[in-house]
């Protein structure tokens, strides 16, 4: 048994280009999607690596700063508590 949380990566397409970018906590990704207009979230989670919600306690989502900035998103994973 492992004491530690295992976690998935998803990342948006721009990585494997060489872009700057951060991890996020997967929750913070989805609820940031939610906040945003149908069409708007599916064009941002159509650029990132497709994963359940209800898996998203469980992955960390590298988006570039420019996805990143689209969905209002501040808090990199580590900076959250």
């Amino acid at each position: 048994m492992k004491s530690e949380q295992e976690y998935r990566v998803r990342e948006c397409i721009h990585r494997a280009n060489g872009a700057p970018g951060n991890f996020y906590h997967g929750r913070t990704y989805v609820q940031h999607l939610q906040r945003l207009s149908s069409d708007a979230a599916v064009r941002a989670a159509a650029r990132v690596t497709p994963f359940f919600w209800a898996d998203a306690a469980h992955i960390h989502v590298w988006l570039c700063h420019d996805c990143a900035d689209e969905l209002s998103l501040t808090d990199r994973e580590s900076d959250a508590a």
